[in-house]
This record gives structure tokens, sequence and C-alpha cells, in this order.
């Protein structure tokens, strides 16, 4: 659940038959597919948590980036406004029609990815699943940088226009930080060729970069160079039970040092998450205000990086952290089911009740202050709000090595808190998010419609206002994904 105000439709033309009819015969590939059908529709215009609903009469989906170019000429050139759309698992209704717009999608561009082992790149088209793509990387002993829960329907396209960041940022970094190259339709139909598999090129100003992380607002990602690295021959994980946050600052230190260049992911949940979804595999008890931590490490040598890992555990001892269990896994099967604790934690927190989800950075140091600052106004805080703990549970779990914490509000009740929580939330969260504490509105999963609001408390009016001019100029009739980000 969020609150989000559904703007006033924008002053574009009304798709007419004449229109849909002319646009599915600009669809020339086999591959190519258009529909109008209300039940083929409905997947495509509710965003995945179904909390936005569009009225978008035409999906029409181009296998190349010629069909591509033509259909958002035709659009623009009729003031049609289009909504692009992967594999619509954003979290931010950023890819969800808001009105009638034309969803666009690239699903049909997904020929089979080139891997250049030589070079450590992929050329892979913008409708390709994630999950497909590190298959075909494995099978040549490389490593997409990118790795999320819903990687087996966000498409490439997707991950690079809400520069995705994922478990492995750490490590790895960012899409932008791994993109090397696009591919990308305007909406006036023009194709830029940014493609490359250079790692140095400072020939002019990046244009590509101007595209990751712009939500489909500037331009439409039809193909894409992403960075490859080498395939792990030592994947190693420990779960670490710690008494308080204090200890998981604590423990961060000690994995950088001691871990250095092999760790891989640092991920944090609080107790409270963890008893909240009920996972039946977790293996500690469950102490109130306690944190468990998933380490994992990369490497090339499995007895090194295991012994590695085992100093790890040591340096633990040694300053006495206050590590109250561990977990070093013996086996991959062990190291997968560890993972899934992780993993499987947003499916189960949603299954246990209505469900407000926060996606939000900070300092490391205050890495954890958002929550802690949400169960103190709904406690009794302020004397004005007592959201018992057995009805409403207020958790926090998330990436810790880059400071992005996804803050989860449960109402098990399902609605009988909803007054309350809609108003300690919004602006609350985020007001506290980035005025209290200097971080982010949004970590990684964009800005969308669900932000849109709330990004002034992140981005100062100046650096707005150049954000307008910039989407003004690459697209003057604001065709492209309107009511989003701006």
């Amino acid at each position: 659940m969020c609150a989000w105000k559904k703007p006033v439709r924008g002053a574009f033309a009304e798709l007419t038959k004449q229109h849909s009819d002319k646009l599915q015969s600009l669809l020339s590939h086999s591959r190519s597919k258009a529909s109008t059908a209300a039940d083929v529709l409905e997947t495509y215009n509710r965003d995945w948590m179904r909390q936005v609903h569009g009225n978008s009469r035409l999906l029409i989906s181009p296998a190349t980036t010629s069909e591509m170019a033509s259909i958002l000429a035709y659009c623009n050139e009729h003031r049609l406004a289009v909504c692009p759309q992967g594999g619509n698992t954003g979290l931010v209704f950023g890819s969800t029609p808001v009105h009638d717009e034309v969803i666009v999608s690239t699903a049909r561009m997904n020929n089979a990815p080139e891997i250049h082992p030589t070079t450590m790149s992929t050329t892979t088209e913008a409708g390709v699943i994630l999950q497909v793509l590190q298959q075909d990387a494995k099978a040549q002993g490389l490593l997409v940088p990118l790795d999320m829960g819903s990687k087996g329907s966000c498409f490439i396209g997707g991950a690079l226009s809400t520069n995705a960041g994922g478990i492995h940022f750490a490590r790895y970094g960012s899409m932008r930080s791994n993109c090397l190259g696009l591919e990308v339709v305007t909406p006036q139909g023009q194709i830029l060729d940014l493609m490359s598999s250079l790692r140095k090129d400072n020939a002019g100003y990046d244009l590509k970069q101007l595209f990751v992380g712009s939500e489909g607002t500037l331009g439409i990602i039809t193909k894409a160079e992403v960075k490859l690295f080498p395939y792990p021959k030592s994947s190693q994980v420990v779960l670490l039970h710690v008494s308080n946050f204090s200890e998981v600052l604590r423990t961060f230190s000690c994995a950088t040092r001691t871990l250095s260049e092999c760790l891989s992911a640092f991920e944090v949940m609080d107790a409270e998450s963890l008893l909240c979804s009920g996972l039946a595999d977790y293996p500690f008890e469950h102490i109130k205000g306690s944190f468990t931590i998933l380490v994992e490490t990369h490497g090339a040598d499995h007895e090194h990086d295991f012994a590695k890992l085992g100093n790890f555990v040591q340096a633990c001892e040694d300053e006495k952290i206050n590590v109250l269990a561990q977990v070093l896994s013996q086996s991959e099967q062990q190291t997968r089911k560890l993972w899934s604790l992780r993993e499987e934690l947003p499916v189960k927190l949603a299954q246990a009740g209505t469900i407000y989800k926060f996606d939000v950075s900070f300092p490391l140091p205050q890495f954890y202050d958002v929550v802690e600052h949400i169960r103190g106004v709904a406690r009794n805080g302020s004397g004005k709000f007592q959201l018992p703990e057995d009805e409403v549970a207020i958790v926090g779990y998330g990436h810790f090595g880059d400071g992005n914490v996804h803050l989860n509000i449960i109402d098990r009740t399902r609605g009988k808190h909803t007054a309350d929580l809609k108003e300690i939330l919004y602006p609350g969260a985020y007001e506290f998010t980035a005025k209290a504490r200097r971080g982010s509105v949004s970590a990684e999963h964009g800005i969308g419609l669900q932000k849109k609001e709330y990004m002034s408390l992140s981005r100062s009016p100046e650096v707005i206002e150049v954000m307008r001019q910039l989407k003004k100029m690459m697209d003057p009739n604001g065709i492209l994904n309107p009511y989003k980000v701006l």
C-alpha cells in the first residue's frame, strides 16, 4: 500500500481505431505482437503490487528497433501518450499506465544475448530476462553483476532504465557502472547508437548515462552492452546472529577488513522481519532487537576462500563482537538454503498482511534509524498513535553494504489501521529519511508515480528544474511515460 494521487489526464490525443490499426500495421516482424483484447490488457494495466490500474486499450510489442522507432514517431506526431513496459516488476508504478497510454512492451525484443568472453561483456536486447542472461553467461564462465529476487521476470532494459542495484551492489556496482553501451529510441523515433564495448572512451558527453535510471521518460532502451565478470569458482556464505545494531556496524567493519575484495554481499535482517515472515528454516532463536546477517564471498579458490571466511568469523570473536550464533555453509545446497531466508523475505512479508514498502538509503551508521523512528511514532511516541505490535509489524532489512534499507510496515488486520498508517508514513517516513538523516527517498526502485511528490525532499529546486529542461528538450510533446518522475 502507499499514498499516491492519480494525476489529471494530460492533453494527449485519444486513441482511435484508425490510430490502433495504423500502429499495428507498423509491425512486420513475425515475432512482433499487438493486442486490444481486454483480458490480455488486464495484466499489463496492473502494477506488480496491484495498487494501480491503468486503462490502456492497446498493447504493442515490436520485435525490432526499426519497428520501435516507427511506433514512437507515429505516437509523437499524433500526440499519443506512451507507457514503456518491460517485465513490469517495478514497485513504484513506473511501468504501468496511469490513464489510457499506449503500452509499448519490449517483451519481443528478446533474441538470445551474445556473450563475449574476451571483452567480458554481453550484447543483449532489452527484453531479455535477467535470469536467462545469467544462465547464458554462466555457461561461458562469466557472471552478470546484477542479481535480485525478480530475476526470473525482470528485463535487462527495465533494469537499466531503473539503474537496478541488487544484492551484489557492494561488490560489482549498479547497472549504471556496468553499462558500456546502449541503443535507444527517442520519443521522436530517432535511433541513437551508443553501443560500445570500450572501457575507456572520453569522446564527448557520455549520453548513454542520460537514459540509465531515467525510467523510460527520455527514450526507450532497445539494446545494451553490459560488463560481465569471471564467474566465481568459490562462493561462501556465513549466517550470523548478533545482539543489536551496534554489533551490525562492528561486524561490517570487521568483514571489510578481513574479507576485503572477496566480500560480495552483506545483507541484514532485523528480528521482527524474520518473525513476521514466519520462515520455517530460520536456524536461530528469535530474540527481540537482534539482527541476522548474511555474509557472502566470491573468489577463485574454495579452500583459500573458506579459510578466509573462517578467519573473519574468528576475527569477530577476537574483537568480542556479540555474535549469539552462527552457521557457516558447508555445501552448495546449504548456501542456497541460507540465501532463501533473505530472498523469500519480501514475498513472505507481503503475505502476512497489507504491506507498506519503502526503499530508502542512508549513511551506514543511520541505516536503521528510520525503522526505529517509525516504531517510535506508531507506538505512542507522540501520544497520538497506539498501534499494537501484534497487529502492526514495523520491520527493516536490506543491502547493508550500500546503505539500502527496506522499511516494511505490515498491517496484519488488513485495513483496521489504514488511516493511522497513512498519516504516520506519508510524508513522515520520507521527510525523516531526507531531512533528518540526509538519506535518499529512492535507493534502487526509482521514483515512478509513487514517489514523484517526494523527490523534492532529495533534490533541490534548481536540480529538478534542470531535469525538467532536459525532459522538455528530449521529449517536447511529453508523450513518453507521462505522469512519472517529474
